[in-house]
């Protein structure tokens, strides 16, 4: 709640707002398991070229005898660079043996074996085509972009908690659904539809909690929405390695999202939405739930007549900012385009690495799951960083040393010596600097926002954040490698801002 005279005791962290937060704890933890699980689901897998001349015929998938590497591999399947797994050599009498093979003319593979049948790559029979496994995450962040207009007129139109009921159960029932399909372009249009529900999940609760703990507390209100939503990035991996198997691994996944259709009874509306509607019955009846809750001593005949004067004032503030929205000032104030585009390009910059680098953690050394849970875990020191020190320290500093940060370790990587015994690891490098790159994408956020006028800060918000999902668009699962770039001319943009 913002503006008014219920804030000075409704707002502010009680026994209400705790209640609120532990509610709000499911749909961020499934937030997080459900935003990049495309990244085990569609995992790299490793396959080669199905010889018939040597195992015989089979219909789909991997066979479930068969060998991954057997002796007449050698002899019949080329291994000199990574494309050969997409040839085969050219076989000359029908035999497997050595002699049966030219081993100077290549042939395509028709058909692939793979080594594990978790993913949707040897699930569709996706060999040798990478660019049908990438637009997964291509077509999930479409899904991001279409969702923010859709899901944000619901919020204004049926109620903060109607819109983040229904980004959650509409994500459950389109991954359950995910689970069942038998064919690519199914399994395509399955995750474009999920995402556009759940993508959604996140503003909604960051809207309910801020008008709730006020305004002024919205770095707490960042801090206890990110926690469960980070323990829910991180457990993608836990759970991708206990099922093994990406069919088990949604059919475990989505079904606790229809939990959340006990929320109609457990979770308030915000009472500054229904106060704008005009429904002061309901809003009075919540908060009287608020005073109890909070023991605090509010005389209930007075709460109307409050809710009556808030609703005038949010009426006129509507009247004198619709005048004048975000694309009027853009061309009417110049500090204003020059405080977007630096918006765009802080936004952009924090959200290509920091994801780039969780997505890309298959590429890193030693165990997937353990890389890809310890880059979502950095995200927690991140959050608890950014409440202690940024209204201490400030945006500007805190953003500054955060992106500075980011860039030395991912420069330094290439740097660091390649032998057996090492001070430095370069894998710990990367999740190290995924975790100060989150810090920076948390105190960008925050700091753009206040980088527009008031009326102004969500548009501002979400332009940055609909610019980011089309840039994502490029190349979703190699984004890291053009962190560099990324981080010089974002370096460039923040002197020409400040200095």
């Amino acid at each position: 709640m913002s503006g008014g005279g219920s804030e000075a005791w409704c707002s502010g962290w009680g026994r209400w707002q705790a209640r609120l937060a532990a509610l709000l704890a499911l749909p961020m933890l499934l937030t997080g398991l459900f935003n990049t699980n495309y990244v085990f689901l569609a995992a790299p897998t490793q396959y080669r070229c199905h010889v018939p001349e040597c195992e015989g015929n089979f219909t789909s998938g991997s066979p479930a005898l068969e060998k991954w590497l057997p002796a007449w591999s050698e002899w019949a399947l080329p291994f000199t660079s990574a494309n050969d797994r997409c040839h085969r050599w050219q076989p000359l009498d029908g035999g497997c043996t050595p002699s049966s093979f030219d081993n100077a003319t290549v042939i395509p593979c028709e058909r692939f074996v793979y080594k594990t049948n978790s993913s949707i790559v040897a699930e569709f029979d996706l060999g040798c085509q990478e660019w049908k496994r990438s637009l997964v995450g291509t077509v999930h962040n479409v899904g991001m972009f279409i969702s923010l207009p859709i899901l944000g007129f619901i919020s204004d139109r049926w109620g903060r908690r109607g819109a983040l009921l229904t980004s959650v159960c509409g994500a459950g029932v389109l991954g359950l659904l995910k689970s069942f399909v038998t064919s690519y372009y199914a399994y395509l249009l399955a995750e474009l539809l999920e995402t556009v529900f759940g993508a959604s999940v996140y503003p909604s609760a960051f809207v309910l909690m801020i008008e709730w703990l006020g305004v002024e507390q919205r770095i707490l209100a960042s801090l206890v929405l990110g926690v469960p939503m980070a323990a829910g990035t991180a457990s993608v991996a836990l759970l991708d390695y206990v099922t093994n198997y990406w069919r088990l691994w949604a059919r475990c996944a989505y079904p606790i999202a229809f939990l959340v259709l006990l929320y109609p009874w457990l979770l308030p509306e915000s009472v500054r939405w229904l106060t704008t509607r005009g429904r002061y019955t309901e809003a009075v009846r919540v908060l009287s739930q608020v005073a109890k809750c909070n023991k605090l001593d509010i005389p209930s005949e007075g709460l109307e007549k409050m809710l009556l004067s808030e609703a005038e004032q949010v009426n006129n503030k509507e009247d004198i900012t619709a005048d004048e929205g975000l694309f009027a000032a853009v061309i009417k104030y110049p500090e204003v385009r020059r405080r977007l585009c630096v918006c765009f390009a802080w936004w952009v910059s924090a959200v290509f690495v920091f994801y780039g680098l969780a997505v890309s953690a298959h590429a890193l050394a030693g165990s997937a799951h353990a890389n890809y849970a310890l880059v979502a875990a950095a995200e927690l020191p991140a959050l608890l960083l950014n409440t202690l020190l940024l209204d201490r320290a400030g945006r500007r500093p805190l953003l500054t040393a955060a992106f500075l940060l980011t860039a030395l370790s991912l420069i330094g990587i290439p740097c660091l010596p390649d032998c057996g015994v090492r001070l430095v690891d370069p894998d710990g490098a990367v999740r190290s600097a995924a975790a100060v790159q989150r810090a920076a994408h948390a105190a960008g956020a925050r700091h753009a926002a206040p980088a527009a006028a008031r009326h102004l800060r969500g548009p501002a918000a979400a332009a940055a954040s609909a610019a980011t999902q089309r840039l994502t668009l490029l190349n979703s699962n190699n984004l890291y490698l053009h962190t560099k770039q990324i981080l010089y001319y974002n370096f460039k943009v923040y002197v020409w801002y400040y200095y």
